[in-house]
């Protein structure tokens, strides 16, 4: 056998949690609300989940994030935005990867072995149009590599639009991977489909600084999920409070955003029925 019983563990626990390119690796404060964020505008941090959120960035934005899941899977991301008169650019660059034990032909044994590596390189662009509406689109380049199976290199493309009702209520709406890429010799012969994910989501602003959200996702094989977030700045401009839920899988997440002046600290914790919770942790810089 060419891996012992505990690599094979953590590969199928890791794999069978997040499949390829499923996991976001940063964004902490869209975390912390259950990705209920498809109708919010918050920079180039949400723009994973709707690329119109972009348009909310203020001149400049720097966010880097690092993540330890569960001891032996690890996650690291550094984005950032910039508006122009042209509309708001941004970029991400991300990698996940998964830490094993790895035994050769010869029976070798090498700790701490990468047996599993995702690094995605976005490219965002976002416009709004008329004061009312945000246009935004990704182009995602993605970065596999497997030990005994090689690496390879994809793309997938993700549009988004979010409108503004009444000023205090907005409409989302986004599409992950309208491409329909997918990877072919993961793990099988068979083709393996990127994940392609639905997003719609209502927000609504009862009060200043108080938002609710509720969102409904759909992605190809797998039951319609919904949630439902807030999002309270306690003290303006200083201290804001996030805490999210969702239907499917069973989860729930909340979390704190300290600011002090132009830097910022967000701290989320995420759990779901599967596993246990996680501790997020992100630092950024507004110009």
């Amino acid at each position: 056998m060419k891996k012992n019983i505990i690599t094979i563990t953590l590969i199928l626990f890791a794999l069978l949690s997040f499949a390829a390119f499923e996991y976001i690796p940063g964004n902490v404060k869209v975390k912390s609300m259950r990705y209920c964020t498809s109708s919010l505008l918050m920079g180039i941090e949400n723009a994973m989940i709707n690329p119109a959120s972009i348009t909310a960035t203020n001149i400049s934005d720097i966010s880097l994030s690092y993540e330890n899941l569960y001891g032996f899977t690890h996650s690291f991301a550094l984005s950032g935005s910039y508006m122009t008169q042209y509309g708001v650019m941004g970029a991400k660059f991300s990698e996940y990867f998964v830490l094993g034990d790895y035994a050769n032909s010869d029976s070798i044994i090498s700790t701490g072995t990468r047996m599993h590596t995702e690094r995605i390189v976005n490219i965002t662009y976002g416009i709004p149009l008329a004061n009312v509406l945000s246009f935004g689109t990704n182009i995602n380049l993605l970065y596999l590599e497997q030990i005994d199976n090689g690496s390879n290199i994809y793309y997938t493309v993700d549009m988004g639009l979010i409108g503004t009702i009444y000023k205090r209520w907005n409409l989302g709406i986004a599409v992950k991977n309208i491409t329909n890429s997918y990877i072919a010799g993961i793990m099988t012969s068979n083709r393996y489909y990127i994940e392609r994910v639905v997003n719609a989501g209502i927000s609504f602003e009862p009060y200043d600084n108080f938002i609710t959200s509720f969102d409904v996702s759909k992605s190809a094989g797998w039951p319609t999920s919904f949630g439902s977030a807030v999002n309270y700045e306690i003290v303006e401009d200083v201290f804001i409070v996030r805490c999210g839920v969702r239907s499917f899988p069973i989860e729930y997440s909340g979390g704190f955003e300290i600011i002090l002046n132009k830097f910022s600290i967000d701290y989320g914790y995420s759990a779901n029925q599967y596993v246990n919770g996680i501790h997020l942790i992100q630092l950024n810089y507004n110009f």
